[in-house]
């Protein structure tokens, strides 16, 4: 592997659960993954001569110890793999000053059509040069809970509905139904939803800095009255669209896995207007004690209100 990134982590960076958010560990990551495609040739200059974009198509990540203001912490990374479909990274934050690895992501990237946004074959030269940038996967980085697999890509807008029902999303992890109207302040130039920008909260995260609070999960007290918040252990993003300004986008979010202190729950992300999956979201969140900064089991008034949500039929 290879030191593509250091940085320090700053206090605004910082949520509402106490420690380094999970889209700062992302915006390093990316930054590492600009610099790593640069050298497979797939540059901004490249991919201005192809007329065509990098897109992330699938992310999974996995948060292994939590970072707070102050730490200093580095990207590693290299190639897992490459086909003319597009290549797959790895990359690791590390914590050198404590021995640890913060966390890990496997990312592949895919060239995209600038116009249309149909995925283009990576050339021969980005070919060769993945190659000679290969690495094989730590065992420290293979997912635990979330498959490698693709999801099931076979459910519904109305099968899930049907399931899930019109819960809102009270419990502060990713059940219930939201929508997001993709507005074209959020897109780039051709109209569509802009690389980076999550296809659900971008909208939410600029209101909560614009009335000047803290972004990140909301926090609950528990049955025995201590603080808690659901903690990313892990989530993985597969995006099978690109949406343009003004479609409307409604999450379908319920749990398809709960254990004692974990739940692993699943995002169906439609287009409303053709009924197609747009994107399939998985989040493995922990119980976490805010103040004693351990897990806890799931509170039992909690464990109860989750079984509502609970369709593991759709794993």
């Amino acid at each position: 592997m290879r030191l593509f990134d250091e940085s320090l982590v700053r206090d605004d960076e910082i949520d509402t659960l106490g420690h380094l958010n999970v889209r700062h560990y992302m915006a390093r990551v990316l930054r590492s993954g600009e610099r790593l495609t640069g050298e497979l040739g797939l540059g901004a200059k490249a991919r201005a001569a192809l007329d065509a974009i990098l897109a992330r198509v699938d992310t999974y990540s996995s948060y292994k110890r939590e970072q707070f203001t102050g730490a200093a912490l580095e990207v590693w990374g290299g190639v897992l793999a490459a086909t003319t479909e597009g290549v797959r990274t790895y990359f690791e934050v590390r914590n050198p000053a404590k021995g640890e690895i913060a966390a890990s992501f496997i990312i592949e990237f895919a060239l995209l059509d600038r116009a249309t946004r149909g995925r283009l074959s990576l050339p021969a030269e980005a070919l060769t040069a993945a190659a000679l940038a290969h690495i094989d996967l730590p065992a420290h980085g293979a997912p635990r809970t979330i498959a490698q697999a693709k999801p099931n890509l076979l459910v519904t807008m109305g099968q899930i509905a049907a399931r899930v029902g019109e819960r809102p999303p009270g419990d502060g992890m990713m059940g219930g139904i939201m929508e997001r109207l993709v507005e074209t302040e959020d897109c780039d130039a051709e109209g569509f939803l802009k690389e980076g920008e999550d296809m659900m909260f971008g909208a939410r995260i600029r209101a909560q800095f614009m009335q000047g609070k803290t972004f990140g999960p909301p926090t609950f007290v528990s049955d025995e009255g201590h603080r808690f918040g659901w903690a990313t252990l892990e989530a993985r993003l597969v995006q099978l669209q690109v949406p343009r300004a003004g479609d409307l986008l409604r999450a379908f979010g319920a749990d398809i896995g709960i254990g004692r202190k974990t739940r692993h729950t699943r995002r169906w992300i439609f287009n409303t207007a053709t009924g197609a999956l747009a994107g399939v979201d998985d989040i493995v969140g922990i119980a976490l004690d805010l103040d004693a900064r351990r897990s806890i089991e799931i509170p039992a008034s909690v464990l109860e209100s989750l079984q509502g949500g609970f369709v593991p039929e759709f794993a």
